[in-house]
Protein backbone atom coordinates (compact mmCIF):
# COMPACT_ATOMS: atom_id res chain seq x y z
CA UNK A 1 0.00 0.00 0.00
CA UNK A 2 1.60 3.29 -1.08
CA UNK A 3 1.90 6.40 1.07
CA UNK A 4 -0.72 8.40 -0.83
CA UNK A 5 -3.35 5.71 -0.33
CA UNK A 6 -2.47 5.39 3.35
CA UNK A 7 -2.80 9.15 3.79
CA UNK A 8 -6.14 9.19 1.97
CA UNK A 9 -7.50 6.38 4.13
CA UNK A 10 -6.25 8.09 7.27
CA UNK A 11 -8.07 11.27 6.27
CA UNK A 12 -11.31 9.37 5.67
CA UNK A 13 -11.07 7.52 8.99
CA UNK A 14 -10.37 10.78 10.84
CA UNK A 15 -13.33 12.39 9.07
CA UNK A 16 -15.64 9.52 10.02
CA UNK A 17 -14.68 10.01 13.67
CA UNK A 18 -15.56 13.70 13.36
CA UNK A 19 -18.75 13.01 11.44
CA UNK A 20 -21.17 12.85 14.43
CA UNK A 21 -19.94 16.25 15.65
CA UNK A 22 -20.23 17.66 12.12
CA UNK A 23 -23.84 16.46 11.92
CA UNK A 24 -24.72 17.95 15.32
CA UNK A 25 -23.14 21.29 14.47
CA UNK A 26 -24.65 21.32 10.98
CA UNK A 27 -28.14 20.48 12.22
CA UNK A 28 -27.98 23.23 14.83
CA UNK A 29 -26.81 25.67 12.15
CA UNK A 30 -29.58 24.56 9.82
CA UNK A 31 -32.21 25.25 12.45
CA UNK A 32 -30.78 28.75 12.92
CA UNK A 33 -30.76 29.39 9.19
CA UNK A 34 -34.33 28.30 8.47
CA UNK A 35 -36.03 31.38 10.02
CA UNK A 36 -33.60 33.61 8.13
CA UNK A 37 -34.28 31.76 4.88
CA UNK A 38 -38.02 32.25 5.29
CA UNK A 39 -37.70 35.98 5.93
CA UNK A 40 -38.18 38.31 2.98
CA UNK A 41 -34.86 40.07 3.52
CA UNK A 42 -31.58 40.23 1.57
CA UNK A 43 -30.06 37.71 3.98
CA UNK A 44 -33.16 35.54 3.63
CA UNK A 45 -32.80 35.65 -0.13
CA UNK A 46 -29.20 34.42 0.02
CA UNK A 47 -29.77 31.78 2.68
CA UNK A 48 -33.00 30.62 1.04
CA UNK A 49 -31.32 30.10 -2.33
CA UNK A 50 -28.36 28.43 -0.60
CA UNK A 51 -30.60 25.87 1.13
CA UNK A 52 -32.58 25.26 -2.04
CA UNK A 53 -29.27 24.70 -3.82
CA UNK A 54 -28.42 21.90 -1.40
CA UNK A 55 -31.87 20.41 -2.01
CA UNK A 56 -31.83 20.64 -5.83
CA UNK A 57 -28.54 22.04 -7.04
CA UNK A 58 -29.31 21.60 -10.73
CA UNK A 59 -32.39 23.82 -10.53
CA UNK A 60 -31.18 26.28 -7.89
CA UNK A 61 -27.63 27.07 -8.96
CA UNK A 62 -25.97 29.36 -6.44
CA UNK A 63 -23.87 32.50 -6.79
CA UNK A 64 -21.13 32.01 -4.19
CA UNK A 65 -20.37 35.74 -4.08
CA UNK A 66 -23.74 36.33 -2.44
CA UNK A 67 -22.27 34.86 0.74
CA UNK A 68 -20.41 38.18 1.08
CA UNK A 69 -23.70 39.82 2.04
CA UNK A 70 -24.17 37.64 5.12
CA UNK A 71 -23.16 38.43 8.67
CA UNK A 72 -20.29 36.34 10.01
CA UNK A 73 -22.56 34.07 12.06
CA UNK A 74 -24.80 33.46 9.05
CA UNK A 75 -21.84 32.74 6.80
CA UNK A 76 -20.31 30.27 9.27
CA UNK A 77 -23.66 28.52 9.66
CA UNK A 78 -23.83 28.09 5.88
CA UNK A 79 -20.36 26.55 5.94
CA UNK A 80 -21.42 24.17 8.73
CA UNK A 81 -24.46 23.05 6.74
CA UNK A 82 -22.38 22.66 3.58
CA UNK A 83 -19.89 20.51 5.50
CA UNK A 84 -22.71 18.39 6.89
CA UNK A 85 -24.09 17.90 3.38
CA UNK A 86 -20.84 16.31 2.17
CA UNK A 87 -21.26 12.51 2.03
CA UNK A 88 -24.85 12.90 3.35
CA UNK A 89 -26.62 10.06 5.09
CA UNK A 90 -29.94 11.79 4.30
CA UNK A 91 -30.93 14.80 2.21
CA UNK A 92 -30.72 18.20 3.84
CA UNK A 93 -34.48 18.69 4.25
CA UNK A 94 -34.65 15.43 6.22
CA UNK A 95 -32.43 16.86 8.96
CA UNK A 96 -35.25 18.90 10.51
CA UNK A 97 -38.82 18.31 11.63
CA UNK A 98 -41.39 18.81 8.87
CA UNK A 99 -38.58 19.37 6.40
CA UNK A 100 -40.74 18.67 3.37
CA UNK A 101 -43.13 21.45 4.37
CA UNK A 102 -40.31 23.85 5.14
CA UNK A 103 -38.64 23.33 1.77
CA UNK A 104 -41.98 23.63 -0.01
CA UNK A 105 -42.40 27.01 1.66
CA UNK A 106 -38.84 27.99 0.69
CA UNK A 107 -39.63 27.21 -2.93
CA UNK A 108 -42.84 29.21 -2.80
CA UNK A 109 -40.98 32.21 -1.38
CA UNK A 110 -37.84 32.15 -3.54
CA UNK A 111 -38.46 30.13 -6.71
CA UNK A 112 -39.40 33.18 -8.78
CA UNK A 113 -37.25 35.70 -6.91
CA UNK A 114 -33.80 36.58 -8.31
CA UNK A 115 -30.78 36.21 -6.09
CA UNK A 116 -29.85 39.57 -4.63
CA UNK A 117 -26.59 40.89 -3.30
CA UNK A 118 -25.95 43.62 -0.72
CA UNK A 119 -22.20 44.07 -0.76
CA UNK A 120 -21.73 46.51 2.13
CA UNK A 121 -23.83 44.72 4.71
CA UNK A 122 -22.13 44.29 8.12
CA UNK A 123 -18.58 44.45 6.74
CA UNK A 124 -17.21 46.19 9.85
CA UNK A 125 -18.82 43.64 12.16
CA UNK A 126 -17.17 40.83 10.24
CA UNK A 127 -13.74 42.40 10.66
CA UNK A 128 -14.26 43.02 14.36
CA UNK A 129 -15.03 39.32 14.88
CA UNK A 130 -11.76 38.13 13.33
CA UNK A 131 -8.42 38.47 15.15
CA UNK A 132 -5.23 39.12 13.12
CA UNK A 133 -3.79 35.66 13.81
CA UNK A 134 -6.96 33.95 12.62
CA UNK A 135 -7.02 36.20 9.56
CA UNK A 136 -3.48 35.11 8.66
CA UNK A 137 -4.41 31.44 9.15
CA UNK A 138 -7.44 31.77 6.89
CA UNK A 139 -5.38 33.46 4.16
CA UNK A 140 -2.61 30.86 4.40
CA UNK A 141 -5.11 28.00 4.20
CA UNK A 142 -6.98 29.70 1.37
CA UNK A 143 -3.87 30.27 -0.75
CA UNK A 144 -2.78 26.66 -0.22
CA UNK A 145 -6.28 25.45 -1.13
CA UNK A 146 -6.33 27.59 -4.29
CA UNK A 147 -2.99 26.16 -5.40
CA UNK A 148 -4.22 22.61 -4.80
CA UNK A 149 -7.43 23.18 -6.74
CA UNK A 150 -5.56 24.77 -9.65
CA UNK A 151 -3.24 21.75 -9.74
CA UNK A 152 -6.25 19.42 -9.92
CA UNK A 153 -7.82 21.43 -12.73
CA UNK A 154 -4.58 21.42 -14.72
CA UNK A 155 -4.04 17.69 -14.14
CA UNK A 156 -7.29 16.85 -15.95
CA UNK A 157 -8.36 14.22 -13.43
CA UNK A 158 -11.88 12.93 -12.88
CA UNK A 159 -12.51 15.76 -10.42
CA UNK A 160 -11.08 18.53 -12.59
CA UNK A 161 -14.48 19.63 -13.94
CA UNK A 162 -15.99 20.10 -10.48
CA UNK A 163 -12.91 21.90 -9.17
CA UNK A 164 -12.82 24.08 -12.28
CA UNK A 165 -16.49 25.03 -12.03
CA UNK A 166 -16.06 25.86 -8.35
CA UNK A 167 -13.14 28.19 -9.12
CA UNK A 168 -14.93 29.80 -12.06
CA UNK A 169 -18.00 30.40 -9.90
CA UNK A 170 -15.79 32.48 -7.59
CA UNK A 171 -13.99 34.30 -10.40
CA UNK A 172 -16.95 34.85 -12.78
CA UNK A 173 -20.05 34.33 -10.61
CA UNK A 174 -22.49 35.90 -13.06
CA UNK A 175 -21.58 33.37 -15.74
CA UNK A 176 -20.86 30.30 -13.57
CA UNK A 177 -23.37 29.62 -10.83
CA UNK A 178 -22.51 26.50 -8.88
CA UNK A 179 -24.51 23.33 -8.42
CA UNK A 180 -23.75 22.97 -4.71
CA UNK A 181 -24.45 19.24 -4.73
CA UNK A 182 -21.58 18.75 -7.20
CA UNK A 183 -19.19 19.33 -4.31
CA UNK A 184 -20.16 15.89 -3.02
CA UNK A 185 -18.22 14.50 -5.98
CA UNK A 186 -14.88 15.80 -4.69
CA UNK A 187 -12.62 13.75 -2.48
CA UNK A 188 -12.38 14.88 1.14
CA UNK A 189 -9.18 16.87 0.79
CA UNK A 190 -10.48 18.84 -2.19
CA UNK A 191 -13.83 19.47 -0.54
CA UNK A 192 -12.07 20.89 2.50
CA UNK A 193 -9.94 23.02 0.16
CA UNK A 194 -13.18 24.48 -1.22
CA UNK A 195 -14.29 25.40 2.30
CA UNK A 196 -10.91 27.04 3.01
CA UNK A 197 -11.14 29.05 -0.19
CA UNK A 198 -14.69 30.15 0.60
CA UNK A 199 -13.54 31.44 3.99
CA UNK A 200 -10.61 33.35 2.48
CA UNK A 201 -12.87 34.84 -0.18
CA UNK A 202 -15.39 35.98 2.43
CA UNK A 203 -12.90 37.62 4.76
CA UNK A 204 -10.81 39.14 1.97
CA UNK A 205 -13.95 40.82 0.68
CA UNK A 206 -14.84 42.04 4.18
CA UNK A 207 -11.39 43.55 4.69
CA UNK A 208 -11.62 45.25 1.31
CA UNK A 209 -14.80 47.00 2.47
CA UNK A 210 -13.16 48.48 5.59
CA UNK A 211 -13.08 52.30 5.37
Amino acid sequence: MNDSLINALSQVWAYQRRRPAIIRSGTQALNRLIPIALSRTPAGNTVGHFLLGLYDGATFRFNLKHLHGLALSEFEDCIRVLEMDYMPEVEVHQRIDQGESVWKELMEVWRTQPQEYVGHRLANQRNAALCPQRSREIKTDGIRAFDNLIHVVEASTGQSLIAGLFLMSLIHPHHYRLNLTDLRGLDLRLFEDCLSLLRMDYFTHAEGRTP
